[in-house]
């Protein structure tokens, strides 16, 4: 429950600290005295929309602080949890709203998002205001509010549960379908690509061994060639020794003649030496090359082979063995695609039919508690002015959603003889918030929300009316902590505690809000202005007569 609201300079109140007690209390005032900002402020504490100009004028900040018990709210609890905040009993609230458009959020000293705010507040305080009751209108809203007040939680677990594989199982069969089209209008191509990899046989490390092996082949080749060279001088009746064998005679010749030439002759013998040595070594060199021309033009060709494949598919060795094995396991897939789409739509028939077996249960349990819905809400209209209103929950077959089989519209008539329309179009304003309030008489006991705020939800009613949604206002107290603004004295009368939003001027020429909690005899004073004359006798014995006769019913 909401403990205390503490605000400081925001809008017209400049401080106030508020204590709120459990049940009903009433909260009023004269127009413009700043109700409105009071409901503000519990709007900014629970995650609403915060604004520079809430701040008050002369002011470089607005703060507005609330204490909330939270012993029996583990929803609550749970947020705490997840954000590692420390949170036994009490939780406490504080927003600053910064002149500059920031705002600052604490939860008991540990700063928080926005978003955590807002569904924390989800836990702790639940708006209706004017646009609150709009949200009535909304099928989304009206489904819950049948779903709640039907307990169909266990249902709805269990048919959401189905649900939601039923729904993966669709999304798969489209996933599949989708694929099975895509391979096969790309079948040809497919086929094509994975072929003329699988001709070109690759494996890994092949182009690198071919380079290495024409590397070495290319400079064989250049030695070959030199030897060739060479061996072609030792050739024929020109070649080297052939001319050192006519050189060497001429020298013999001449070497009886001239003595000088034997010392020519020997060294020409060495030099003849040495050249038949070499023609010995290259004819060896020649005889055992390991060169084989045809094996290296299998490797050439072989080597352009990958590397046309490779500037082809725009990738490299690696890659051209990877896409070889992602084509063949795609046409692969392309052959299995029809099993694989028969086993899905088996499945989704087997899901379908525990699907309907769990929507059938939770529409029994929806159709089943509406019948004594509709009678209750009917209940208390007429007790709020509407003595020939009739209300029905209409609930029609349609496709399978996260939420069911049923779409669930809230039709009503407001007048005796008036044909039932549906909530969303036909009901006005003053109507609709007393709608509001049936539903959250109705289902006081299942709403988890401990704390409901009503702003003005007696717009358009009075009398003995007024004593009846004052009734229905405390009755909601036995379960719920409620706050309410009235302009009723028949309500602020029934009220278990009664606030006062007062406004006057300080002595600086500024206007000031305040919030009070009102005691009995004050309150008599205040139910008196209400009736218009807070200080006739008449007015005054008049309030505290409503007040008694309100205690005592």
């Amino acid at each position: 429950m909401l403990e205390q609201l503490t605000i400081r300079n925001f809008a017209l109140i400049e401080e106030t600290q508020v204590q709120f007690g459990t049940g009903f209390s009433a909260i009023t005032g004269e127009t413009g005295a700043g109700k409105s900002v009071l409901m503000g402020a519990l709007r900014v504490v629970v995650g609403g929309k915060t604004l520079p100009a809430m701040i008050r004028h002369g002011a470089d900040k607005a703060t507005v602080e609330a204490t909330f018990d939270i012993s029996d709210n583990a929803e609550a609890k749970k947020i705490l949890a997840a954000e590692e905040i420390d949170a036994d009993d009490e939780l406490i609230i504080q927003r600053e709203i910064l002149s500059g458009g920031k705002n600052r959020t604490r939860v008991n000293g540990v700063i928080i998002k926005q978003g955590t705010l807002q569904n924390l507040g989800e836990t702790l305080i639940q708006m209706h205001g004017q646009s609150d009751q709009l949200l009535l209108r909304d099928l989304r809203i009206q489904l819950k509010l049948l779903d709640d007040y039907c307990a169909c939680e266990p249902e709805l677990a269990a048919y959401s549960e189905t649900w939601s594989t039923w729904n993966k199982l669709k999304e798969e069969l489209e996933k599949t379908e989708e694929n099975a089209r895509n391979l096969a209008e790309q079948k040809e191509f497919l086929t094509f690509q994975k072929n003329e990899l699988e001709k070109a046989k690759l494996r890994a490390g092949e182009e690198a061994e071919l380079e290495e092996k024409t590397s070495a082949a290319s400079k064989s080749e250049a030695k070959m060639h030199a030897i060739e060279e060479l061996s072609k001088l030792f050739d024929g009746e020109n070649g080297l020794l052939s001319q050192f064998e006519v050189f060497q005679s001429k020298i013999r010749q001449f070497s009886s003649k001239l003595p000088e030439m034997e010392e020519w002759a020997v060294k020409l013998g060495d030099a003849y030496d040495s050249l038949s040595f070499i023609e010995d070594a290259l004819r060896e060199a020649e005889e055992s090359s390991e060169l084989d021309p045809a094996e290296l033009d299998r490797a050439n060709t072989r080597l352009a082979q990958i590397q046309r494949l490779k500037r082809k598919y725009r990738t490299d060795e690696a890659g051209l063995i990877d896409l070889y094995a992602r084509r063949k396991q795609e046409l692969e897939s392309l052959e299995n695609l029809d099993a694989d789409l028969a086993e899905i739509r088996k499945n989704i028939q087997k899901a379908e039919e525990k699907l309907a077996v769990a929507a059938s249960a939770l529409s029994e349990k929806r159709k089943a508690g509406k019948q004594t819905l509709d009678a209750k809400v009917a209940e208390v209209l007429h007790s709020l002015g509407m003595p020939k209103a009739t209300f029905n929950t209409d609930i029609t077959e349609e496709a399978y959603s996260a939420t069911g089989k049923d779409r669930v519209e809230f039709c009503m008539a407001p007048n005796l003889g008036e044909g039932q329309k549906p909530l969303r179009v036909a009901v006005s304003g003053g109507e609709l918030s007393r709608v509001l309030l049936a539903f959250k008489s109705v289902m006081a006991e299942q709403d988890h929300v401990p704390v409901l705020v009503f702003d003005e939800v007696d717009s358009g009613i009075s009398g003995e009316i007024g004593n009846n949604v004052g009734e229905a206002l405390r009755n909601i107290g036995k379960y719920h902590q409620v706050l309410a603004i009235t302009h009723l004295q028949q309500v602020a009368c029934r009220a278990q505690s009664h606030l006062a939003v007062e406004k006057h001027e300080n002595g600086e020429a500024r206007t000031i809000s305040n919030v009070k909690l009102l005691s009995y005899n004050e309150r008599i004073v205040e139910i008196a202005r209400m009736l218009g004359d807070a200080k006739s006798p008449t007015s005054l014995a008049h309030a505290k007569e409503l007040l008694e006769e309100a205690n005592a019913s």
